[in-house]
């Protein structure tokens, strides 16, 4: 029996979701490493003799799991199927040498598959109730079906601190899977004048909230080198950033009540911060930073853009936390509820874009 090419489609965008629950296992075993180290096609049992010996590696991977494993991330183009033996592809070295990549597919297929099962038994047990609320999403909904209680009512990222793994979600955060263009280039390629914003020396103070390591100020720092670190500032919620000595780090939660604390910067980073966020509380740090802004400062907002190429995203961002991709009419909206106005906008159709908001 065939099947016809619409049911093709639907068998290929229904059936992934346990493959993806394999791939923390692969990651356990250190499974992609271990076949570029190895150079050469190799058979299941090879794989578990290989793993035996790999002292980062404390459990034991049995064959008949290591035959299923290697078999499944074929399926999915993860490494290379020649007859009984396996080896390593282009998506094999490309994850090893942007470790980055690994620490994604880890939380793609723990945290987001997770959520993403949650999603309907918490619409179907709230009444259908929708948008999700902030630290009230599908998320935190599988955290308290788990028993977890302190997971169910507080946000995504001080759930993975609790678990140790928010120093994971952080690598991946700062290479992603693999940066190609560094932020400077980017945005000059849109026609953004990075280059008039960063000669302006007398209030040239770039803030970035929730910049993780201070990657961005880095490549700030790269392409315009009379920078130092009174004038690159990473804010975070966290402790737990380490920047080197070209930043100044700063804690602060823009979730809680307090004002942004540096007034007049010349710019307002936000990277990937606004689609994590409910619309209500997106506005509210636009308000905060609003507040805090001179004449001249403007924010910056890295985003995807909200086009069918990126529906994954905007589903990704609804189940972790409550927040989403949004339209240019959104993005409009919400500038003019803060007191903001857009001078500048760029949606691009692979990567992010940028929206460079000012005053009023």
């Amino acid at each position: 029996m065939g099947f016809s090419p619409e049911g093709v489609k639907i068998i290929q965008a229904v059936t992934g979701a346990s493959t993806l629950g394999f791939f923390p296992v692969a990651i356990h075993f250190e499974i992609f490493p271990l076949l570029v180290n190895i150079k050469k096609a190799v058979t299941s049992a090879e794989v578990v003799e290989a793993v035996a010996k790999n002292p980062n590696v404390l459990s034991k991977l049995n064959l008949q799991l290591a035959e299923d494993v290697l078999f499944i991330m074929a399926g999915a183009g993860f490494v290379t199927q020649i007859g009984e033996k396996y080896a390593a592809n282009a998506i094999t070295i490309h994850l090893v040498n942007f470790p980055s990549s690994i620490h994604g597919v880890a939380h793609f297929t723990r945290e987001a598959l997770l959520s993403s099962a949650f999603i309907y038994p918490k619409l179907l047990d709230s009444g259908f109730e929708y948008p999700f609320l902030e630290n009230g999403a599908a998320f935190q909904y599988a955290q308290k079906q788990l028993g977890n209680e302190s997971g169910s009512k507080q946000s995504f990222y001080a759930t993975l601190h609790d678990l140790g793994r928010l120093e994971s979600f952080n690598t991946f955060m700062e290479g992603k899977f693999g940066i190609s263009t560094k932020m400077p280039e980017r945005v000059k390629g849109f026609g953004y004048d990075l280059d008039a914003v960063m000669s302006d020396m007398h209030s040239l103070v770039v803030v970035d909230i929730g910049g993780g390591q201070g990657m961005m100020l880095l490549e700030l720092k790269e392409e315009y080198p009379h920078l130092t670190s009174k004038n690159l500032i990473l804010q975070e919620y966290n402790p737990d950033s380490k920047p080197g000595s070209d930043i100044t780090a700063m804690k602060w939660d823009a979730k809680t009540n307090s004002p942004q604390p540096i007034l007049g910067a010349k710019v307002y980073n936000l990277m990937h911060v606004l689609h994590n966020t409910p619309d209500l509380e997106a506005l509210d740090l636009l308000k905060k930073l609003a507040i805090a802004m001179a004449p001249d400062s403007r924010i910056w907002i890295h985003e995807f853009s909200h086009s069918l190429s990126n529906s994954s995203y905007h589903a990704l961002m609804i189940s972790l936390f409550a927040g989403r991709e949004r339209t240019p009419t959104e993005w409009a909206l919400m500038a003019r509820l803060a007191g903001l106005r857009i001078t500048f906008e760029h949606y691009a159709e692979v990567g992010e874009g940028l929206i460079e908001m000012m005053r009023l």
